[in-house]
């Protein structure tokens, strides 16, 4: 048994011995739909569910197929009327999300969405399966539950795909460029953005199509369409991939991805922070969404408000950094009770981690006006 396997049989155990009763519910199912790629294009995973669905957070858990797949590109989560955090934990071809929520999932938009490339070398027609583990515990009004999913079958084949929408996340003006990325895109693409006005939609190359947006346009989970005379077509939801402004010093972070749900906030407190034994610690996860840089200020206090040290940081458009709260703040370490305010120059992304290395978990928690 692999270091992985080990690890995800103790916190299964974990989990039955400390979890709630399994959550008595309604019958619910997820699905996943086909997709279909060219080599070297990128297939965008969706884990659907077919009605508004309790789930108030969970540990998501899957491995793809390294025979198609190079690696993981990216990870969206949607909330459109509420906020999600999440983290996922990739270790070779093997992903652990852990993510909480605040309102309920709508249909229309998936629970998860996961970017894949596929291999250059994939042999067009070949097909591989993409589902959940079976394992997979979510949380359902409340308690832990598992819910069955039906998996999608993912063919290596057609012309165009898209890879990635920048910007893909956030409301940006009436004006605003967006920038489509993918493969396969020529003369003859069309393309179509759900419930959004947009104009000067433009070929740029047969791996950039742009548009300009006619309103002010929230473009997260915005449904992105492309297809080619050849009838290939390739649906897309639009999130934000942060380019890493910096790489943390601690093992389990330089492998964890954190997940947005596109809330943004000048002023963000967390706390009180908990203690932590010697394998755990706190993290805190950043993303500007904006055009422009922002500057940021990361602020501790002690447990009766006092200030106890702030440091200072910008932060580049489209960048995000997911780091120990110690070096956010030049090696001080919160005593427990303490609280984080992150103000900004502009409203950006933020949310707290608690990761554990014994158990190479990471537990995400919004911000405390998240709640309010």
């Amino acid at each position: 048994m692999n270091r992985k396997s080990v690890l995800c049989a103790a916190w299964l155990l974990a989990v039955g011995a400390s979890a709630p009763a399994r959550a008595q519910l309604p019958p619910l199912t997820m699905r996943v739909p086909g997709e279909t790629a060219p080599p070297g294009g990128f297939v965008q995973i969706k884990v659907m569910v077919t009605e508004v669905t309790p789930i108030s957070g969970g540990r998501p858990m899957f491995a793809y197929d390294p025979s198609v797949f190079s690696g993981v590109a990216g990870f969206g989560m949607f909330a459109p009327t509420g906020e999600v955090a999440g983290a996922a934990v990739i270790t070779g071809n093997h992903v652990e999300i852990s993510h909480v929520v605040t309102t309920a999932f709508v249909g229309h938009y998936p629970v998860l969405a996961v970017v894949l490339p596929i291999r250059s070398d994939a042999m067009p027609g070949s097909r591989t399966l993409f589902t959940l583990d079976p394992s997979t515990l979510w949380k359902l009004a409340g308690a832990d539950a598992t819910i069955p999913i039906r998996p999608g079958k993912v063919t290596v084949g057609e012309s165009v795909a898209i890879a990635n929408v920048i910007p893909g996340q956030g409301v940006f003006p009436a004006g605003t460029v967006v920038s489509v990325r993918g493969v396969g895109f020529n003369s003859g693409t069309l393309l179509h953005v759900k419930e959004a006005d947009i104009a000067n939609v433009q070929v740029v190359s047969s791996s950039e199509i742009r548009f300009t947006l006619v309103n002010p346009t929230d473009m997260t989970g915005k449904q992105i369409q492309v297809e080619n005379p050849d009838n290939s077509k390739d649906i897309y939801f639009s999130y934000m991939r942060g380019i890493p402004a910096a790489l943390s010093a601690r093992a389990l972070l330089s492998t964890t991805e954190p997940i947005f749900s596109g809330a943004a906030r000048s002023i963000a407190t967390f706390g009180p922070l908990p203690a932590t034994s010697g394998s755990q610690y706190t993290a805190l996860a950043l993303q500007n969404t904006n055009l422009t840089p922002v500057n940021v200020t990361v602020a501790l206090n002690a447990p009766d408000g006092t200030l106890l040290h702030a440091s200072s940081l910008s932060l580049m458009e489209g960048h995000r950094l997911a780091l120990e709260l110690s070096e956010f703040l030049d090696g001080v370490v919160p005593p427990a009770g303490a609280s984080i305010t992150v103000t900004s120059s502009r409203p950006i992304e933020a949310f707290r981690m608690l990761c554990d290395e014994s158990t190479w978990t990471v537990t995400p928690s919004l911000a405390n006006e998240a709640a309010s």
